[in-house]
């Protein structure tokens, strides 16, 4: 079997993809966390699998030479760090399959993954849909989690949920727009004829719905900047407008996060949108963040989910930017915001439809990171879609030759 053979076989996808979306909650449930357990293990296994059809193809694109870099910058550091955990080497794994994946995927003219990835998705959304509304304050019968911080639910805590949804959302406008499969309806005829695409509807009242049962400030506010972006084209001429959205972005985090509180009305701002200027302490752990970074600025600290030592435990940075500068210091920053540069410029000179639905869905990831910490394997799905949209439009190689990585491209 070739990785063209791989990927153009549903039923292959399904089995490779699937350990990679196993509901978080399993691994609490008396009686199914040994399978949870299990899953993991086939999960490294088709980790390996597509790895190996990956080399096979003796293609590197820059995309996942940017990505293996980002992941390569967490190894060195938690190893110069000391940390000799599984697990803390293991959590980079997941994200390398998936956008390797995607990538060989994106490579044939009948790919499947896209598509199968999204009935993953969707199967799994619709059960953890039905579990909230059955258990709105997290799975009483996960009786093996003993954490008490956030609520547990089908697709994992509350926060986190919105990522799953985001993603969700993100392939599914995708898919409607490259037109795999969702039918249209008209509510009336003649001129004022209005059609529309229920899975859209559909899909994004789910989300919604479930989001307001488990109370998510962030996850709401994730939901709603991806529908807004969704439904407004923002082109100046006939290019789609990126960088105005990336100012707000790191004004944002210049205001909020490294300011916080000391802007006399950013209580004011908060209070209307039902917070408090601190966002619920998290102003406490960027300051603390922002004084470990101080301390190791190159390389961070290792890949630790939780450093900072405050309220008698330990928590993250609450804060995607500042949780990889703790983790890979600056140098890995840089390399995380290169291949987001690199990403909304393919968008911005796409200009398609297409391309403004994977900007959305990035610019949302990020945007939910400015009060979560970590990166989401589900984010470098779409970093590998973003230069897709451009290089369809022109007709360039996305490639390079393993032995000419370093041979210079054809620019506009």
């Amino acid at each position: 079997m070739s990785w063209r053979d791989l990927v153009e076989n549903r039923w292959a996808i399904y089995a490779l993809l699937f350990p990679f979306f196993v509901p978080y909650s399993l691994k609490f449930v008396p009686g199914l966390s040994q399978i949870y357990d299990l899953v993991n293990v086939f999960k490294l296994l088709a980790i390996l699998l597509i790895l190996f059809f990956y080399i096979t193809r003796r293609r590197l694109s820059k995309v996942m030479l940017l990505i293996f870099s980002f992941q390569g910058l967490l190894v060195l550091s938690s190893f110069l760090n000391g940390l000799r955990e599984f697990g803390d080497y293991s959590d980079l794994l997941p994200p390398l399959g998936l956008a390797m994946l995607v990538e060989m995927g994106m490579g044939t003219e009948k790919s499947k993954v896209l598509s199968s990835l999204f009935h993953i998705l969707a199967s799994l959304t619709v059960v953890n849909f039905f579990l909230t509304l059955l258990y709105p304050t997290g799975l009483s019968f996960a009786s093996l989690y003993t954490q008490i911080r956030n609520p547990l639910y089908f697709l994992g805590q509350d926060n986190g949920l919105v990522y799953q949804l985001l993603t969700l959302l993100g392939l599914n406008y995708l898919l409607v727009e490259k037109q795999a499969g969702a039918g249209t309806v008209r509510l009336i005829s003649g001129k004022y004829a209005k059609s529309f695409h229920p899975r859209l509807w559909i899909f994004d009242l789910i989300a919604f719905v479930t989001m307001l049962i488990v109370g998510s400030a962030t996850g709401l506010m994730v939901l709603l900047l991806f529908w807004i972006l969704t439904r407004f084209r923002f082109v100046r001429g006939s290019r789609l407008v990126v960088w105005p959205w990336l100012t707000f972005y790191v004004g944002f985090m210049g205001l909020v996060v490294l300011a916080g509180s000391s802007i006399p009305w950013l209580s004011w701002v908060t209070e209307l949108l039902g917070r408090d200027a601190g966002f619920t302490g998290r102003d406490l752990l960027w300051e603390q963040a922002l004084s470990l970074i101080t301390e190791k600025p190159v390389l961070g600290w290792g890949n630790q989910s939780e450093l900072i030592a405050i309220w008698n435990s330990y928590f993250s940075a609450h804060n995607q930017i500042l949780d990889i500068a703790l983790r890979a210091g600056l140098l890995g920053l840089g390399v995380f915001g290169f291949l987001h540069v690199l990403a909304f410029r393919s968008c911005q000179r796409a200009s398609t439809k297409m391309a403004t639905l994977i900007f959305s869905t990035l610019y949302c990831f990020l945007i939910g990171g400015l009060m979560e910490a970590g990166v989401r394997p589900n984010h470098f799905i779409f970093l590998v879609l973003a230069a897709f949209p451009y290089l369809e439009d022109r007709g360039q190689h996305f490639h390079f030759n393993l032995g000419d990585i370093y041979r210079r491209h054809r620019h506009d």
